[in-house]
């Protein structure tokens, strides 16, 4: 019989694990010996502060990152398959989300192995949430261009489709070029779709900020280098006159297209 392959979220900032995550997950990890991790080192030093280090140092790692092929992979279910339990863990956060931890879970499920996917932090929803944008309906798009033409071209596009469907676009920057996405976004917007920017969430620099573009551009600010978040919600196409108002917009879409499903 296969084990189980268990994700599990980390903190996304400094703080006290043992404050932050579930006593179910930190149970799990303290009885596992298999991880797959980014980064064996970094893992190490989140692990024993909710593990024995005793615990740490009998542990097994294998690595699954950005460079790790089908064969990696499948080295990497071989624990489960043997009937042992294993864990993902992201650097930060919750893994399988804007990480490579998909592609094994993928295989996992081809191969009959049980996935449990444990509550903790995600950056991504936690901006949500605190946006005060619509969260009925949403898209998280990971990272846009890096060149400043075509991330201006990746916004207006996030732009078009938000109007359009009244979802909310969310998006994330490398930590360095927080300042040039901010700027880009305040270029390519326009002046009544709101903006959020959800910065060093669960840190004690954590900001959360949410203004039309028109705002933004009569206040900017800049941001350090500290991982963000960045949502977007543009009026309804035809409403230019809601733009402070997008979620009654949003909503009363979603309970039209709804209302069949008895809603």
């Amino acid at each position: 019989m296969s084990g189980t392959l268990f994700l599990v979220p980390v903190p996304i900032a400094e703080g006290e694990p043992k404050r932050e995550l579930a006593p179910r997950l930190l149970d799990i990890l303290g009885a596992t010996d298999d991880f797959i991790v980014e980064n064996q080192r970094t893992a190490k030093r989140f692990l024993v502060t909710v593990m024995e280090q005793e615990l740490v140092d009998q542990a097994r790692f294998g690595i699954l990152d950005k460079h790790s092929g089908p064969e990696d992979l499948s080295a990497l279910l071989e624990p489960l398959e043997q009937g042992r339990n294993a864990v993902i863990m992201s650097e930060a956060g919750s893994p399988c989300v804007a990480d490579p931890g998909a592609a094994l879970v993928e295989l996992a499920h081809k191969k009959g192995i049980r996935v449990v996917a444990l509550p903790g932090p995600s950056a991504i929803l936690m901006a949500l949430m605190a946006s005060g944008l619509g969260g009925q309906r949403f898209a998280f798009n990971g990272y846009l261009p890096a060149e400043e033409a075509g991330r201006m071209n990746a916004l207006r596009e996030l732009e078009r489709q938000s109007a359009a469907s009244g979802a909310t676009q969310i998006f994330i920057e490398t930590p360095y070029r927080n300042d040039a996405m901010l700027k880009s976004a305040l270029k390519a917007l326009q002046a009544g779709t709101l903006l959020c920017v959800a910065y060093a969430l669960s840190s004690p620099l954590e900001s959360v900020v949410t203004k039309s573009v028109a705002e933004w551009r009569a206040a900017a600010r800049e941001y350090g280098k500290e991982p963000a978040v960045f949502l977007l919600a543009a009026p309804a196409s035809g409403g230019a006159e809601q733009a402070l108002k997008p979620g009654a917009a949003r909503q009363s879409q979603t309970k039209r297209q709804t209302r069949p499903q008895g809603t």
